[in-house]
């Protein structure tokens, strides 16, 4: 008797502990084990073999110091490509090659360079300056020796020679280089005048090297220059407009006739190359974040373009705004490097070139062991993003910057979800809890002080689930359907009184709808009926 009521007793206990798993989760996240490693305390040193070797699904470019490294250690461990050689590259694979090309306009005597000018500049004399340059790069390889051009996969101008505000440019106008039929102009006419004529310019240098030796498979991209600068404060505009407004484009990255992302410059980029370098003025200010600073450049180009985001990171601060007491030689903080080298990839960038101005072996570099390490922990979990995948952002990184607060992004492949967060705001020894959903799921986890958290959750059967996101939302909101079928039916959206404010048909296109509407703050519910059912979620916006 006593056995069986033992028995029992277990059975119960065994059932209540099953119970208790599915309904908080206990045990089903999978985090990995960070790897344990020691900073190099010497200078002139990377100690890339400490780390085992790994690789990632990004084109990932390594434009550090090298230190005579004859084994291309970075190549084992997570980059794709070198843009720094040293004499053991000579045979490097042709898809491992990728060139940052300097100083594209900087020829002494010329408008462009010394006015950023596009007018009066000899073209035959930067021909032969970009004819020099280019056979220098090519005698890198072995393979293209002698020739005019050098063979690459990625090659990235860095031009920067152009004014980027229209006060500027109206500013230009009275300079004595400018041609004297220009000055004639209005302003409008002479504004409108610069922006054409500099689009032209910046796109003679990848004409020339295509109309000489230049490989057809080369990708071409140049550094800083997408439809979405840095070179604006974010909350200059709304997030809608980033997305939208062509006021916020880049000028040489418009087409003139539809004044829409696109003219011949843009077309010749291959992937963009944003540049988002934390700010030295944001790392003792508790008011601004330099990971949704950084993040935002991923997501508003994006949002403007489909080609390929590769973004250009360094570790060290940048000077961000004007009159600041800027230090040339800050390295950022730990958790900055490990954010930049996790966080993109879950805004929607699809490679990082790693750039470094000091290559001295005079100053130390265990920044760059912190950052491998970041990666490697990526590199975990690396088959999120091969094949079919989802991000998930339930809040742009924009209204990060605004709100200062907590960031989280997930990244969705068939059954389950990988989380990456960060609480840049967070003291030290501070925890932070938090909880992040997906349509009917929902998580709670706990970030440390200001670590990258990172780990992977199952999610239940998605196939007949319905999401709405963001959820609180400030405004805009996205209904989603996960099955086989498109909507097909009726989406509306009621107040809390029950007063329906909104219908759209939806007409079998798509699986998602996005509703960019703004209502006041309050609770509203979100109704989806077809032939088959009706779906109500409830809607908080801030």
């Amino acid at each position: 008797m006593d056995d069986i009521y033992l028995l029992n007793v277990i059975k119960k206990t065994f059932i209540f502990l099953l119970l208790m798993i599915s309904v908080c989760g206990f045990g089903q996240s999978d985090c990995k084990n960070d790897f344990k490693y020691s900073l190099s305390e010497k200078k002139g040193v990377i100690n890339w073999k400490q780390f085992p070797e790994f690789s990632l699904p990004f084109k990932m470019v390594y434009s550090g110091p090298r230190f005579n490294d004859s084994l291309q250690l970075p190549l084992k461990h997570g980059f794709t490509h070198l843009s720094t050689f040293t004499n053991a590259d000579v045979d490097l694979p042709l898809k491992n090659r990728a060139i940052l090309w300097y100083g594209v306009a900087s020829l002494e005597g010329q408008p462009w360079y010394e006015h950023e000018s596009p007018w009066n500049n000899d073209l035959e004399k930067y021909k032969l300056y970009w004819k020099g340059y280019a056979g220098a790069l090519a005698n890198i390889f072995r393979d293209t020796q002698g020739k005019a051009t050098p063979n690459v996969d990625l090659f990235v101008l860095d031009v920067e020679r152009e004014i980027p505000s229209d006060p500027g440019i109206r500013f230009l106008k009275s300079n004595p280089v400018v041609p004297s039929q220009f000055q004639k102009l209005s302003d409008i006419e002479f504004i409108e005048r610069y922006k054409t004529d500099l689009s032209k310019l910046y796109a003679e240098p990848i004409k020339f090297l295509k109309n000489i030796e230049m490989s057809n498979s080369t990708n071409f991209a140049s550094y800083s220059d997408a439809p979405i600068k840095n070179n604006g404060f974010p909350l200059n505009y709304t997030w809608q407009e980033w997305q939208t407004s062509d006021k916020v484009l880049n000028y040489y990255m418009i087409d003139t006739l539809t004044q829409k992302v696109g003219g011949e410059f843009y077309n010749q980029n291959t992937f963009l190359t944003p540049s988002a370098y934390f700010c030295y003025e944001y790392s003792n200010l508790k008011e601004y974040s330099n990971v949704a600073y950084q993040l935002f450049q991923v997501e508003a180009n994006v949002a403007r373009s489909d080609k390929d985001i590769m973004l250009f990171q360094w570790l060290t601060y940048n000077k961000c705004q004007p009159n600041s007491n800027y230090k040339f030689d800050v390295s950022i903080k730990k958790h900055l490097i490990e954010s930049q080298a996790i966080m993109p990839f879950f805004s929607g960038a699809k490679g990082i070139w790693l750039w470094e101005l000091n290559t001295s072996d005079t100053l130390n570099y265990a920044t760059y062991e912190i950052y491998i390490n970041a990666l490697f922990r990526l590199s975990q979990f690396k088959d999120f993003f091969t094949d079919k995948y989802q991000l998930v952002i339930p809040k742009s990184a924009y209204h990060h910057f605004q709100d200062r607060d907590p960031i989280w992004r997930g990244v969705i492949k068939e059954n389950e979800i990988l989380i990456a967060a960060i609480n840049e705001f967070a003291g030290e020894n501070e925890t932070t809890e938090m909880t992040v959903n997906y349509g009917d799921w929902s998580q709670k986890i706990t970030l440390k002080g200001k670590e990258t958290f990172l780990c992977k959750f199952p999610l239940p059967d998605q196939q007949n689930s319905f999401i709405l996101y963001p959820n609180p939302t400030k405004g805009g909101f996205t209904f989603e359907y996960f099955g086989e079928k498109n909507l097909d039916g009726k989406l509306q959206m009621f107040d809390f009184l029950g007063r329906e404010i909104f219908t759209k048909i939806c007409t079998g296109d798509s699986k998602k709808q996005t509703i960019s509407t703004s209502f006041p703050s309050g609770t509203y519910f979100v109704k989806y009926s077809d032939s088959e059912k009706t779906i109500t979620k409830k809607l908080i916006i801030d």
